[in-house]
This record gives structure tokens, C-alpha cells and sequence, in this order.
């Protein structure tokens, strides 16, 4: 039976690239993004190149948390099953900006989404057990810092790679607490760091000695990987791992650098800030802090 993969993000970049190479193992893969030109032409291409393989593509807006709504509710009409979730999409904002809500957009895109989309579709996820969820989080996730969450969830005193830090090191808080939430019901739940590409946006939103080095850097790993820098392919091949091979099958709660199981920043194992994350991202959202408990869409 053919593997159900939702990806989200996989229009451009190590998405486009994880999209298509889980095609060529036979997998189903239902791709996400924002612009539908361009998820229309992902979509195209791996049909190109794989013409037996099935898929589909769905528009969302991940900063719109209705539209993370309708998304779960159209996957889990158009499929009975969901073998692995892929969290990939995010962004990285150079300027403060923030959703109708007031939440801060970086965290809006990169936490509080793929938060709410795994919670509703969890249930499916535990029918088809056994399952997985992937997230891509960052290697920055180290520099950020959730101890006074309300101002990250406003954006006070706004820095865009901050910002981008502490949504990432959200992502591996997450990845813990559903872990701990989903022991036992067969869905695993692990982040990886899939090395860092040369990504206009994050070179934009360093400074001074940070800019001209992950500038010089990027530009190298263009060719060739290069240390804590990677090309998409290789990058693309971390999230391919984590959401196909035997070797992780059994490993929940855990975070990857590349395919290379890591230590974390000391922070993501404080149970108390996880579940202070949890219950804040529940509000936030609109589901009971009992989440992935129940059927938010029953």
C-alpha cells in the first residue's frame, strides 16, 4: 500500500526537493503552499517524473489559521489515512508583522500552525498507525528563548532572527510534549535541523560579523556542503530520512541534526516550559489544552 505523506512547504526548496524524492520511493505525497502556481507546477513535475505516483496539491495560508482548519478537514475527506506529516513550511521576517489576531507572524507560520494542523489530524494519524511527524526546526533553535512567552507571542522588541530562533526552539518543544502525549498510540513525533541553506531571507536578517559569514558560507555550501551548511538536496534527504527509514522507526521525542541524531538546547527538556508552551499554543489556537486527546473536527 502506497505511504500517505502530507507535506507542507513543498513548493520551493528542500520541500519541492523531499516532495519529489518521496515519490520516487511510492509514496502519495499531498503537498501545501501558498502560492497555487506554483504548487501546481511542483505538483506537475513530480507527475513528469513519476507518472504512476498519486498526490495533490492544497493552497493554504499558514498565517490564516481557518485556512489550517479547512486544510485538515479537506485531507481527512479526500484520504482514510495518513502514514506521515511533514512540517516543513515556515517563513523568516526581516520587519515585525502579525496575523489578525495579534500574534507575532514568524510564530505564528512556524509554531502555532503546524501546532494546530497535527493536533487535527492526529486521530487519523493514530488509525494508521504506525505513523510519523516530522518537523523542521533549526540548529538556531539554541539561541532562542521562550521565558517570557507572551512578549514572543506579541513580538515585543522585535528581531527577525530572534524571532526565528525562538519559533524553532517552539518546534522542538512540541516535538517533545507530542511525543510524550502520543506514547503508546503508535505516531512517533521528531524534529530535525536539516542544515542550513543558502536562504536569503536568514542572510538578510543577520547583522554585521553574521551576515558576511553565513553570506561567504552559503555561498560555498552552493557548491559543496560546507560544516553546519547544506545544499538542498542533502537537506532535503534529512527530512526523506526521518519520514521513511527503518533505522527511526522506533525513536520518538527526539531531534536530528541532519540524519544524525543530536542534544538539544537545555531548554527543550524543562517539562514545565513545555507544557507552558502547550497550553499557551491551545489558547491560542482554539483547542482544549487535553489536545491531541479527542477529535477537535468530530
Amino acid at each position: 500500500m502506497s505511504r500517505v505523506v502530507l507535506l507542507t512547504g513543498a513548493t520551493s526548496g528542500i520541500g519541492r526537493e523531499a516532495a519529489r524524492r518521496l515519490a520516487e520511493r511510492g509514496a502519495t505525497v499531498l503537498f501545501t503552499g501558498r502560492d497555487r502556481d506554483a504548487g501546481r507546477a511542483a505538483l506537475s513535475e513530480v507527475r513528469r517524473a513519476h507518472p504512476e505516483s498519486e498526490g495533490a496539491f492544497y493552497p493554504v495560508d499558514f498565517a490564516d489559521f481557518d485556512a489550517v482548519r479547512r486544510l485538515a478537514r479537506e485531507v481527512r475527506a479526500d484520504r482514510d489515512r495518513l502514514d506521515v506529516l511533514v512540517n516543513n513550511a515556515g517563513t523568516s521576517r526581516s520587519e515585525r508583522r502579525t496575523t489578525e489576531g495579534g500574534v507575532e507572524l514568524t510564530f505564528a507560520v512556524n509554531h502555532l500552525a503546524p501546532f494546530l494542523l497535527t493536533n487535527l489530524l492526529a486521530s487519523r494519524l493514530r488509525e494508521s498507525a504506525p505513523a510519523r511527524v516530522v518537523t523542521t526546526t533549526s540548529g538556531l533553535h539554541e539561541r532562542g528563548s521562550l521565558a517570557d512567552l507572551d512578549a514572543v507571542v506579541r513580538g515585543e522588541d522585535f528581531d527577525g532572527l530572534d524571532a526565528y530562533a525562538d519559533s524553532k526552539l517552539a518546534n522542538v518543544l512540541f516535538t517533545r510534549e507530542l511525543a510524550a502525549r502520543l506514547d503508546g498510540a503508535g505516531v512517533t513525533a521528531n524534529c530535525v535541523h536539516p542544515g542550513w541553506i543558502p536562504n536569503t531571507n536568514l542572510v538578510r536578517n543577520a547583522t554585521g560579523f553574521s551576515r558576511v559569514f553565513t553570506s561567504a558560507a552559503a555561498l560555498a555550501a552552493s557548491v559543496a556542503p560546507v560544516g553546519p551548511f547544506e545544499r538542498v538536496e542533502g537537506a532535503a534527504d534529512a527530512l526523506v530520512y526521518l519520514a521513511t527509514s527503518d533505522d527511526v522507526a522506533d525513536v520518538s521525542g527526539a531531534y536530528f541534526d541532519r540524519k544524525k541524531q543530536s542534544s538539544a538546547a537545555s531548554a527543550a527538556d524543562d517539562p514545565a516550559l513545555r507544557r507552558r508552551l502547550w497550553e499557551r499554543s491551545a489558547e491560542l489556537v482554539g483547542l482544549p489544552v487535553s489536545a491531541p486527546e479527542g477529535d477537535p473536527l468530530a
